[in-house]
């Protein structure tokens, strides 16, 4: 049942953030650098709203926990729904509330992961997590194609989407059982830990990689729905990221499985290499449309084998303190995405968007270097341990 509410979850952001600089610009009538201001916070809050919060995640009941925060999600969306019927265009105003509304949901997903990290064993992880991916990414493709249907004829109602979705996330919450908050951090393994100063440096390069990989994966769910809708459509914008939430939904288990025959390291330069041919492609999709298919399924590809590795390595860091673990990662995301979103918005502005899809190719090369030196050295130089078996598929 926790997967229903991770998808429900990931629906009521997902359904929003790709129209939400259009919906303010059309409906609500704010100007599009307003806009963009207020959907930069939104995606900031969205990724490390948790953190300001970790002290008091790992100690209540999970369920309570997560409704919680999805009642926000609802009530934040309810609210935007009352402002623009109203007709308030207050910068400031809507900025404080899609904040609230970012960081409501970046609770609820630390949230929801933690409580399947703790429910699960450690050598289930990437299994469950790769199940989780499938959940939210669902949602992320599900939810982002209805909402393109209705976009242009909902006026302000069409934040009442993500209510909607919000408010039924937080009525399937009652349907998981109760868990009881997780013991703390281990003790018999301090290499996993944050603790040890030896541990630091490999802590912050594999931080490092999850900044770079995330600098391309970017380009597609948050650079990409802008560029496209000035110069296809919002429906196409739709279409894409419901192939690739098919794909995921179909193929996810499938890749984590296979993907399990290499070792972590490989898996780190195919997954990026993957993501950055996307990008590249991105480069040339205007005089071809339909390569933009071909990117998808690179970059999605891509996404799959790293997404459950790169958190199932952040839980093993931070072991016994899962909250702490997915906040201090999905922070590092968000500062990617954040990077990556407003410098590609700024290049889309200016007629340079090859230029915003290149930063993604050359950070994804990067991250796929240096897994591969790690290798030729035989150390874990990026925070990923060398595995003894042959990096050859079996």
């Amino acid at each position: 049942m926790i997967y229903i509410v991770r998808f429900l979850s990931s629906a009521a952001w997902s359904c929003f953030y790709p129209f939400m600089a259009i919906w303010l610009n059309a409906a609500v009538g704010l100007s599009t650098s307003a806009a963009g201001i207020i959907v930069g916070f939104a995606i900031v809050s969205n990724r490390i709203g948790a953190l300001a919060f970790q002290g008091v995640l790992d100690k209540v009941d999970r369920r309570r926990e997560i409704a919680l925060a999805l009642l926000c999600v609802a009530v934040a969306a309810l609210l935007m729904l009352v402002m623009a019927a109203i007709g308030i265009t207050n910068v400031l105003t809507w900025v404080v509330l899609v904040v609230v509304f970012g960081v409501a949901n970046s609770i609820a997903t630390i949230s929801q992961i933690s409580y399947i990290v703790q429910y699960f064993g450690e050598g289930e992880h990437e299994r469950v997590l790769s199940y989780e991916n499938v959940a939210a990414n669902a949602g992320a493709g599900i939810a982002p194609f209805i909402a393109s249907l209705i976009l242009a004829g909902a006026g302000y109602w069409f934040v009442a989407l993500p209510l909607l979705f919000g408010v039924l996330a937080t009525a399937s919450t009652t349907l998981i059982p109760h868990l009881a908050r997780s013991a703390g951090p281990e003790v018999g393994d301090r290499s996993s830990t944050v603790d040890g100063s030896e541990a630091s440096p490999k802590v912050v390069a594999f931080l490092a990689i999850n900044f770079l990989t995330m600098i391309g994966y970017a380009q597609f769910y948050y650079v990409f729905p802008t560029y496209a809708t000035e110069r296809f459509s919002s429906e196409l914008v739709g279409v894409l990221f419901l192939v690739a939430s098919g794909i995921i939904i179909f193929s996810q288990v499938y890749i984590t499985s296979l993907s399990q025959r290499v070792s972590r390291l490989w898996r780190v330069i195919v997954s990026n290499l993957l993501i950055g041919t996307g990008c590249l492609l991105l480069i040339i999709s205007s005089q071809a449309q339909a390569i933009l298919f071909v990117v998808v399924i690179f970059i999605v590809i891509g996404e799959m084998i790293c997404g459950p590795l790169y958190q199932a390595q952040a839980v093993k860091i931070w072991r016994g303190r899962s909250s702490v673990a997915m906040a201090v990662q999905t922070c590092v995301w968000g500062a990617a995405e954040a990077t990556a979103a407003v410098l590609g918005l700024l290049a889309v502005a200016q007629e340079i968007s090859y230029m915003s899809f290149l930063l993604g190719f050359a950070a994804c090369v990067i991250a796929a270097v240096g897994a591969w030196v790690s290798i030729a050295l035989k150390r874990p130089l990026i925070g990923i341990e060398i595995e003894r078996r042959s990096p050859q598929v079996s």
